[in-house]
């Protein structure tokens, strides 16, 4: 823990510059894909049907 203030004055806040939202979006959009060669697809159609759902 100590390299945490020398990161925070190099690079100023922590809520500007850490990742983890990021690292949580990742994990959580990562389950939808589920075919290796049309990954995109297949993300936006997974992303769709849990849209669907949450709608009915």
């Amino acid at each position: 823990l100590l390299h945490l203030t020398d990161s925070i004055q190099a690079t100023g806040p922590c809520w500007a510059t850490w990742q983890f939202p990021m690292k949580r979006l990742c994990g959580m959009l990562l389950p939808l894909v589920k075919s290796k060669l049309h990954l995109y697809q297949s993300l936006i159609n997974n992303i769709i049907l849990r849209e669907q759902f949450n709608h009915l």
